[in-house]
């Protein structure tokens, strides 16, 4: 039998092409050239010549249909545009069916345009990212970058970039360093270059000269050819993408896996997208949480899905009578939904496969399945379909085998007549919706809506089609850890409501305490969750529980920490009250300690009274607390349950035995140094001093030197819970410590002019010191010889009879005073607030999670502060007295004036008073980010050096005081100074990732 249809094509006559060969014909890029039908086979009709063709572009593997219209058999016109051009080739035939002839009767096309590059950009390789680096927005290194090119001519050829670094930020032929060279294959006219971050910091190492700023440009090339690419311009530029600067600094780099949303993205990877069948399936779909709604998917943001690596396979089956080979008509209405899916989402391919029973020869059945394949290909393509058909006709040879008794016509011979038609669908990932919840006793109500949800053109049928009106449930509880029968739950106006509840933790944040309840929900569609087994969406309800240590040393008050935006704590047991009794013989036993020292002898009875009383202060400084709050609801937790005040007798007991042992060393301390160590010098250790020193009958005082010991006063708070951040519940620890101080030393005295002279010891001879305390001080005649015995007096360490009677009298008796205060504090106080987070270790999203990238969320959600400050302050104060007696304008000794001159004489008071101050304070703040890693940033605050001066005088006749016309008062300066500003430093972050 002789064939019909198209034989050969060709370019119409009189086109110019750029080239020739027995395989390829090479025509100009940007241009439309026509083709026509120049042989037919034999039994083709005069009027199936002249009538229309179907054309076809194809791949060169001729898998994918670019192009499949009917035109003229002479008018189809082939246009390549210049990003096309270059190594693909493309296959165009003519076909009067529209079926793809299996022979080659088409030709292989390419075009040709000169190599161009048309534009470039960098950026950063990160997700969402879509900033271009330039001058103004420089990059660092180790960061990864994605370089983009756009270019003509080179589609399909394997090109090589080659990336320079500018010597002097200025294009130099000689001396630019070549940094890195990539080879890589131009695809749809661009080529997309993703470098690491790694890579980038190698380029550092290759560098000569180090500036500040680094800039770089790219020459690219074709591999094997000779000569670079030039851009656009009439210049003819080849050096592109020259707006790559880099700062000279290391950046940190953490590769994100777990975004905000469902789905995990590789970087630069193409988007894979759900198929659309507008006749099957649900538009949104969001969960009212309380007061929260949460879009859990929404077709038209991607961000809210993501696709799965494992496909769904879709199987339809036509079957035909006995030698039957057209479409069946109970068959149609089901194909024409498959019509309707496949030109909605033209990227999926399908396969046809005919099938024939046994009942007749074997190359009967290869023919009437191929006549069957061929009669669902016509009906596929003449009603619009336009996607890749894989065609298979097996005749008998895969047919289900039967032990047939007859050859008659029997309902097991219908299974082997049939056509299958079958694609894969993209399936998408179970949607987590992660929250946080009361238990049993406070159930929520979360009410599920599903928008725009429609069936009515469902591929399936039977049990396998899709219901709008119900979806399966399942639930997972930790009460009995057994999963409930699955059951229907009614989908009315578009909503459904289930009751959900956290599983009630016990007294510790155990792994079983932490275990979510589980919820699933399967709603299903054809073109989103067709699997009717898969679970759609997935809830899983975690504890709202927190659990609170608290530990105070000689801290009065509370110490709380922040969970849910709410202050929580727990009450503390202080002291041993309750164990007081019983603690005598316990606390007896560690003091037999002080047996050992010899030194103790009959001291030690007078000693254990002073002990006991001290233990039993010192008992009252510590407090210990542990309790859990949950079922929090309408802004605060309605469950608590204080396990220490439930457990006092074993807390006491633990503050017994801090108490004993803290005690122990400090009194082995004061023991060996007999109250003159520096500890001794701490308020809470004075009182056991001095009875020590009693108790040897030692005539000494404790002096005070005006030096305080400020000793330290701490609570410390610790809580575990649950914290939702950015889709994906954390286990959270939070450390809160606070000394205030940690330590601390304070000085502060105000001396008299007598004081100073008391307190600057020369010499003390002693023999001297018996003979000047018998001489007296003339009272009547202060002028005469009294400074030089005073004098002597203080040499002989004459400290209180020689100077109180004799100097100060003196002083007291001029009117002449003089003192000075100093003032001198440094304490450190800290107030570390540190959050762990790391996200809980269950199933919270359909994804894998890699051991690095559970730190970088972690690190997101994790923080520190020490919100307490190391200060160190100083104070100087200076103020000075003068009087003076005027007789007239004649200034005259004060003893002089009062003796007998009386109110003739005028007194002059000058005052004179300065002081400076200043202080600084440090801050560190710890933190973690994706770019930064772990990193810590200190913060230094200086006051600057303030301070004030005041000068006045004041006059007044005689004894009267009072304020009248006679007096006068005048501040001859009263001004403040600032030696230095006050300024913050912030200090560079240190990172340790």
């Amino acid at each position: 039998m002789a064939k019909k249809g198209v034989k050969k094509i060709d370019v119409a006559p009189g086109t110019a092409l750029i080239n020739r060969s027995a395989t390829t014909i090479v025509i100009p890029a940007d241009k439309a050239v026509k083709f026509q039908v120049v042989d037919w086979f034999p039994d083709t009709s005069e009027a199936q010549k002249k009538g229309d063709v179907f054309w076809i572009r194809q791949s060169e593997d001729r898998g994918v249909d670019y192009f499949k219209e009917k035109k003229k058999y002479n008018d189809y016109s082939l246009y390549i545009p210049k990003s096309l051009a270059g190594g693909t080739r493309f296959y165009l035939e003519a076909s009067l069916t529209g079926f793809k002839d299996r022979e080659t009767t088409g030709v292989f096309v390419r075009a040709y345009a000169p190599y161009r590059l048309v534009k470039s950009s960098w950026k950063e390789n990160t997700p969402n990212n879509n900033l271009q680096i330039h001058n103004g927005n420089p990059t660092k290194f180790n960061r990864p970058l994605l370089l983009n090119l756009v270019l003509e001519g080179v589609n399909g050829y394997e090109c090589i970039v080659e990336i320079y670094n500018c010597e002097a930020n200025v294009f130099s032929a000689t001396d630019d360093q070549l940094v890195g060279s990539y080879t890589q294959v131009v695809k749809d006219g661009e080529l997309n270059l993703e470098i690491s971050a790694a890579e980038t910091l190698q380029w550092k190492t290759k560098m000569g000269f180090k500036k500040p700023k680094e800039r770089f440009y790219i020459m690219i090339r074709v591999k094997g050819q000779t000569g670079y690419i030039k851009d656009t311009t009439k210049k003819g530029d080849q050096r592109h993408a020259i707006h790559l600067y880099i700062l000279n600094q290391v950046g940190v780099w953490l590769q994100p896996i777990m975004p905000a949303s469902n789905k995990v993205v590789t970087v630069n990877e193409q988007e894979a997208k759900p198929q659309k069948n507008d006749h099957c399936k649900f538009q949104t779909i969001s969960v009212h949480d309380r007061d929260k709604v949460a879009i859990l998917f929404n077709e038209k943001d991607p961000k809210t899905f993501a696709v799965s690596e494992k496909t769904y396979r879709f199987s339809f089956d036509v079957f035909y009578g006995t030698d039957q080979f057209e479409v069946p008509d109970n068959s149609k209405p089901v194909l024409n939904n498959i019509v309707k899916f496949l030109k909605n989402n033209p990227q999926i391919a399908a396969k046809v496969e005919s099938y024939a029973d046994i009942r007749n020869t074997e190359d009967y059945n290869f023919k009437l399945t191929d006549k069957r394949a061929n009669h669902i290909l016509s009906y596929l393509y003449t009603n619009g379909v336009v996607n890749k058909l894989t065609v298979g006709s097996y005749g008998e040879s895969r047919a289900k085998k039967f032990e047939y008794l007859t050859n008659e016509d029997r309902p097991i011979h219908k299974i082997n007549r049939k056509t299958a038609i079958s694609f894969d669908l993209k399936n998408l990932k179970r949607i987590f919706y992660n929250t946080i919840l009361p238990n049993m006793e406070d159930q929520t109500d979360l009410a599920i809506y599903v928008k725009g949800f429609d069936t009515a053109g469902c591929l399936f049928k039977g049990d396998k089609k899709h219901d709008k009106s119900k979806a399966k449930y399942l639930e997972l509880v930790n009460i009995n850890q057994n999963r409930e029968a699955v059951k229907n739950i009614d989908i009315a106006g578009e909503k459904m409501n289930i009751k959900v509840f956290s599983f009630e933790a016990g007294m510790f944040p155990t792994q079983v305490a932490l275990t979510p309840n589980r919820y699933e929900l399967r709603i299903n569609s054809c073109a989103y969750f067709p699997d009717k087994t898969q679970t759609t969406i997935v809830v899983n309800a975690f504890t709202d529980a927190v659990w609170i240590i608290h530990a105070v040393y000689d801290y009065t008050g509370k110490y709380p920490l922040v969970c849910r935006g709410v202050s929580v704590d727990t009450p503390i047991v202080r002291g041993i009250a309750g164990l007081m009794e019983k603690a005598q013989p316990y606390i007896d036993m560690y003091l037999k300690v002080l047996n050992y020292f010899p030194m103790m002898g009959p001291l030690q009875g007078e000693l254990l009274k002073l002990i006991l009383e001290y233990f039993k202060s010192e008992a009252e400084m510590y407090g210990l607390g542990y309790g859990k709050k949950w079922n929090f609801s309408g802004g605060k937790f309605n469950k608590d349950e204080s396990y220490a005040q439930g457990n006092q007798d074993l807390v006491e007991k633990g503050i017994l035995t801090l108490t004993i042992l803290v005690m122990i060393v400090e009194i082995i301390i004061a023991v060996l140094t007999m109250g003159e160590s520096a500890a001794t010098k701490l308020p809470k250790l004075k009182k056991l001093a001095k009875g020590l020193k009693k108790v040897q009958d030692a005539s000494k005082q404790v002096t005070d030197l005006g030096f305080d010991f400020i000793f330290p006063k701490v609570a410390f708070t610790y809580g575990s819970y649950l914290e939702k951040v950015n889709k994906i519940v954390h286990f959270v620890t939070q450390f809160n410590i606070k000394a205030d101080p940690v330590i601390g030393i304070k000085f502060d005295k105000k001396l008299g002019l007598k004081d100073l002279l008391t307190n600057s010891f020369i010499q003390n001879d002693k023999d001297l010191a018996e003979s000047l305390k018998k001489e007296k001080i003339n009272k009547d005649d202060l002028l005469k010889d009294n400074l030089e015995k005073a004098g002597r007096n203080k040499l002989g360490g004459k400290l209180k009879d020689g100077i109180g009677e004799g100097f100060q009298t003196l002083l007291d008796k001029a009117g002449i005073d003089a003192k000075i205060s100093i003032f001198f504090s440094g304490e450190i106080k800290q107030e570390y607030q540190l959050k762990v987070s790391a996200p809980a270790s269950y199933e919270q999203y359909d994804g894998k999670v890699e051991v690095k990238n559970q730190l970088v969320s972690g690190f997101n959600n994790s923080a520190g502060k020490s919100i307490g400050e190391s200060s160190i302050k100083m104070k100087g104060q200076l103020e000075a007295k003068g009087r003076v007696y005027l007789v007239g304008c004649v200034p005259i000794d004060p003893f002089s004036a009062q003796r007998y001159f009386g109110n003739f004489a005028t007194r002059i008071d000058a005052y004179l008073a300065a002081s400076m101050e200043s202080h600084f304070n440090h801050t560190r703040t710890w933190s973690a980010g994706d770019r930064e890693g772990l990193y810590y940033q200190d913060t230094i605050y200086f006051s600057g050096i303030k301070g004030s001066v005041q000068l006045g005088v004041d006059s007044n006749r005689g004894s009267d005081d009072s304020w009248d016309a006679a007096n006068k008062k005048a501040n001859l300066v009263n001004t403040e100074f600032n030696l230095f500003g006050e300024h913050t430093f912030k200090m560079p972050k240190i990172q340790f990732l």
